[in-house]
């Protein structure tokens, strides 16, 4: 997979998605150049993008700036989550370094969506630890509650989970949306260049086709790389009248 961010706009990479994905659609012969469903992942990608932005909004935003419906599901959220940190200080008592990293108690420090978020994902893997879940269950954990939370924890999009490392849900967001900008980009090139092969430049008849496929106009000029001066051709008139380089 590709590791090149693309240093343009979002809305300037799915906007000539949209068109260069239009323009396979239209001309089979170039769909034919690629794998078989490499156009529908590449839309597929398209629409991700929209919901990467969404979940990285959201996990940079303040619990304070959510909708009324999703501070329900926060509300929710934020019961289940101390729900399941009063089973677990039950179930292991004196244990505070085990109940700080793996139940989250006591961690409070930042209230934005991401890190929330990221502290239930923490204590739901540790409530579905099969080390742990027997012992919680001794103090009346059912899998019930765990359905439940899980459940709650779902209403919020997947763009905003975060790894059980504890990692900022904002800076995990940030770089989902860049993965999948990548990856976009290396699909869109790719069909670029089937294009490319399949109506090249040398024939003028193809100039329309090539339009549609953003081929003179994507990427950006100030992203694409810098392209050689060419060498001027000295003919004996200006040859007599060039400096000679030292």
């Amino acid at each position: 997979m590709s590791t090149h961010v693309p240093h343009f706009p979002t809305d300037t990479l799915t906007f000539n998605g949209n068109l260069i994905v239009a323009a396979a659609a239209k001309y089979p012969a170039v769909t034919g150049r690629l794998p078989g469903n490499y156009i529908n992942d590449t839309t597929a990608l398209i629409a991700k993008m929209a919901a990467d932005l969404v979940g990285q909004k959201n996990a940079k935003g303040e619990t304070s700036q959510l909708t009324q419906t999703q501070q329900a599901n926060l509300n929710q959220l934020l019961h289940w989550m101390n729900q399941a940190r009063t089973t677990a200080k039950l179930a292991f008592p004196g244990q505070t370094v085990k109940l700080h990293q793996e139940f989250q108690v006591g961690v409070h420090d930042k209230h934005d969506l991401g890190s929330v978020l990221g502290r239930a994902d923490i204590i739901l893997a540790s409530i579905q630890n099969a080390e742990n879940l027997p012992t919680l269950k001794h103090k009346g954990w059912t899998d019930a509650e765990t359905s439940t939370f899980l459940a709650v924890r779902a209403t919020f999009p997947a763009t905003t989970q975060t790894q059980q490392s504890g990692k900022g849900g904002a800076k995990q967001a940030t770089a989902l949306k860049n993965a999948d900008a990548a990856s976009l980009y290396e699909h869109l090139l790719a069909i670029q260049n089937a294009a490319n092969l399949q109506y090249p430049a040398i024939d003028p008849a193809n100039v329309g086709i090539r339009d549609e496929f953003r081929l003179n106009t994507f990427p950006p000029a100030n992203h694409a790389p810098a392209t050689p001066a060419p060498t001027p051709i000295l003919t004996p008139a200006t040859a007599a009248t060039t400096p000679a380089t030292k």
